[in-house]
C-alpha cells in the first residue's frame, strides 16, 4: 500500500511540473529597416555641462553626474546634464579611437561597444577615453562565418567600466583540459 501511495505522488508530482504547453517554433525576426524611426529633427537635445552635444549623449562614467534636468517647454525636449567634474572629459569619436590606439591598415571596421553592435552615424557617437577599460581587436579570419568572405574587414570591441564590466575584469578564470600532478 505504501508504495503505492508514492507511486501515485511520484506520478502526481512530475506531472504537476512537467510541460505541458508545445514551445513555439515561429521566431520573431525583426529588419532594422523595417523600424519605424523618429522623423530628423525630432529627438531631444543634449547639454552637457551647459555645452550642446547632440542628439546622442557621449558615453562616461554615470557617477559623474551630479543632477539631470529636462526642459519639456521645447519643442522636442532638451535634457541638461551637470557633471561633478566639469572639463574633466575627453569625448572621442570612435574614429578617434581607432586612429590613436590602433594599428590597423582595414578600411572596413565595425564597432562594439559593451557588447553592442555600434548602429547609425558613427561620428556621433562618442566616449570619454577616461572611461574605456579596454579595446579588443578582431579582424575577420577570427571568425569561421566571414573568413574568406570578407576582405580586410576589423571589428573594435570597446569595453567601458561599468560596474560589471570592473567586477568581470577583476575575475581570474582557470582554464585547461589536463589534470597534472608534481611537486
Amino acid at each position: 500500500m505504501r508504495l503505492l501511495f508514492m507511486l501515485t505522488i511520484c506520478l502526481l508530482a512530475i506531472n504537476a511540473v512537467g510541460q505541458t504547453d508545445l514551445v513555439s517554433e515561429k521566431v520573431n525576426v525583426v529588419y532594422e529597416k523595417d523600424i519605424k524611426k523618429l522623423p530628423t529633427g525630432t529627438t531631444p537635445k543634449y547639454f552637457l555641462d551647459s555645452a550642446l552635444v547632440g542628439a546622442c549623449l557621449p558615453l562616461f562614467n554615470k557617477e559623474e553626474i551630479k543632477e539631470v534636468t529636462v526642459n519639456s517647454d521645447s519643442k522636442f525636449g532638451e535634457v541638461y546634464i551637470a557633471t561633478k567634474n566639469p572639463g574633466l572629459h575627453r569625448f572621442m569619436t570612435l574614429e578617434e579611437i581607432k586612429s590613436k590606439y590602433i594599428e590597423s591598415p582595414s578600411a572596413s571596421t565595425l564597432y562594439m561597444v559593451d557588447n553592442d553592435l555600434v548602429k547609425g552615424n558613427i561620428a556621433d557617437f562618442k566616449i570619454d577615453e577616461n572611461y574605456i577599460l579596454s579595446i579588443n581587436v578582431l579582424c575577420e579570419n577570427d571568425f569561421g562565418s566571414l573568413k574568406g568572405s570578407v576582405k580586410s574587414m576589423n571589428i573594435i570591441k570597446i569595453t567601458t567600466k561599468s560596474e560589471e564590466n570592473l567586477e568581470r575584469a577583476g575575475r581570474v578564470y582557470i582554464k585547461g583540459t589536463q589534470l597534472q600532478a608534481g611537486l
